[in-house]
């Protein structure tokens, strides 16, 4: 199990990392936010960051959840249906398979506000996705939920705290990538970025 939930999340979670980058290049007052969050949470002389700090960063923790919605890196998970199923007028048989799509649900026109909008503030709500149980599904849901979801928060947290304390990142000529629709794991398509050492650079 440990091997399966450490080489199984490496792709998602790389992939979910450059997607991250992605969004705060092109919003760079949020990038500052994010880099003034690491001041103020862990020290304004950045000193190592520590594991019980990752659960007070939450403005990283709302645009990974936002990069989530907007850039889930599988776009469809199956479930056979085990009883019958009512859909509307349809009546889904024991034994078909059904399709759910994370990248559709996350952008439900009813459900979300300004669906396709990165807004990392949203999830200041209460109820961000308008009452919907299945609306955001990133990691699945029900009892095949993916078993890392702790562990890629941890992870990725820890690998854009390392990041933002020592670069500053900006598009290329405004070039934000499109979906590689190619691959299981949907990456971004010519994935090119700018970055520059901060001046200030943490403790080591």
């Amino acid at each position: 199990m440990l091997i399966g939930l450490l080489l199984a999340g490496q792709h998602t979670s790389s992939t979910t990392s450059a997607w991250m980058g992605f969004f705060l290049a092109r919003d760079r007052a949020l990038q500052e936010r994010c880099y003034s969050e690491q001041k103020r949470v862990c020290g304004e002389d950045l000193p190592p960051l520590h594991y019980d700090q990752l659960k007070d960063l939450s403005l990283l923790d709302r645009c990974l959840k936002e990069t989530l919605r907007l850039r889930p890196p599988i776009m469809t998970m199956m479930r056979m249906a085990k009883t019958p199923q009512k859909v509307g007028e349809y009546t889904i048989p024991p034994g078909h398979q059904v399709c759910v799509s994370p990248t559709v649900n996350h952008r439900l026109r009813d459900t979300w506000a300004e669906r396709m909008d990165f807004n990392p503030e949203r999830y200041l709500l209460d109820n961000p996705a308008a009452g919907e149980k299945f609306a955001y599904i990133p990691f699945g849901a029900g009892r095949h939920r993916c078993i890392g979801e702790n562990f890629a928060y941890v992870q990725i947290k820890t690998i854009w705290s390392t990041l933002l304390r020592l670069y500053d990142f900006e598009l290329v000529e405004g070039h934000f990538p499109a979906v590689n629709y190619t691959t299981m794991i949907h990456t971004p398509h010519n994935p090119i970025i700018r970055y520059t050492r901060r001046k200030t650079q943490p403790q080591q």
